[in-house]
């Protein structure tokens, strides 16, 4: 297992150095210091502030591990502070500057109840939640430039693959088009493609549209408010995958999307039910008390009826 993973993270910067060689070549040195992440290749490439950390591990005689920095950011609403994230052995360590100093969230691979990954235009994040080292249930987003994706690759790959223990050391390509969402969805068609790892099986997916009511008519013309984003569940055969718009109103975030990825082994059972006559509300229930949450048109009821039948057959044994 040891040897799979660390060839799976050999691989994994091979892959990011090429890409980042591209992305860069066209951005000043200034921009890219201020607003993107940054894979940091040496020991020396790390900030002052958490190098206790990686001297820790040296002392331990763990290998410097694949590790990505993020800027802080400084907003009207909110401020994010300085974060690292790095992954040394099957446990995610996310780091927080304080200061001259930081703290650290510890994620196991198998204590992570879902890691969400979310992209409007220039703006993205990697949310991860679960139990920490310590026995918490927790949560912590990194926000980074869009541009700068590929560095969390490695990150959103491991913590999927991370529920499947040696299982994920057998798997073959299975791919899943979804050339049946073509006419309803060409961008849903593409964003669930492009969600499946290999070796994935799809055992259902329930594609929603977006979600309106009338709110009134004036001279003819009929105005609408928006309850709920389009949305897509793909259930496989070890997964629950979420994938929607944002619930905001701005004309932006319909370029881009939020992908939800849960092992069903930390679903504790989904529930349906109807909040109104015009809506039906998924509740996906995870340990600790957190849940999330996608609604439906009550036309979709058989649909996601049936997707719920399925997920208690695959978890049944």
């Amino acid at each position: 297992m040891i040897n799979t993973w660390n060839t799976f993270l050999a691989s994994s910067r091979r892959f990011i150095a090429t890409m980042i060689a591209r992305l860069t070549q066209s951005i000043p040195g200034e921009e890219k210091n201020t607003s993107w992440a940054q894979w940091l290749k040496t020991p020396a490439d790390v900030p002052e502030a958490f190098q206790s950390f990686f001297e820790s591990l040296r002392a331990a005689g763990r290998p410097f591990p694949y590790a990505v920095l993020t800027p802080t950011f400084e907003g009207y609403l909110e401020t994010t502070t300085e974060k690292l994230i790095c992954i040394p052995d099957r446990e995610v360590n996310v780091l927080e500057r304080k200061g001259n100093t930081h703290t650290v969230q510890s994620f196991p691979l198998e204590g992570i109840s879902y890691v969400e990954m979310g992209t409007v235009l220039l703006d993205s994040n990697l949310k991860i939640s679960g139990e920490t080292k310590s026995g918490s249930y927790e949560s912590s987003t990194l926000k980074f430039n869009t541009a700068t994706d590929e560095l969390f690759a490695p990150f959103l790959e491991a913590i999927r693959l991370g529920s499947l223990g040696a299982r994920g050391n057998s798997r073959t390509l299975e791919p899943e088009n979804f050339n049946a969402w073509m006419e309803r969805s060409f961008k849903f068609m593409n964003y669930a493609r492009r969600s499946l790892l290999e070796g994935e099986k799809v055992v259902q997916a329930v594609l929603q549209p977006e979600i309106r009511a009338k709110v009134m008519t004036v001279l003819g013309w009929t105005f609408y408010r928006r309850i709920s984003p389009p949305l897509a569940c793909i259930l496989s055969d070890w997964e629950f995958i979420l994938i929607r718009e944002t619930d905001k109103h701005l004309a932006t975030e319909k370029y881009g999307g939020i992908w939800d990825y849960i092992p069903l082994k930390k679903i504790d059972k989904m529930v349906l039910t109807s909040k109104n006559a015009d809506v039906l509300i998924l509740t996906i229930q995870l340990p600790h008390h957190d849940h999330l949450e996608c609604l439906f048109q009550p036309s979709a009821r058989q649909e996601v009826s049936q997707l719920i039948d399925r997920f208690k057959e695959l978890t049944a044994a």
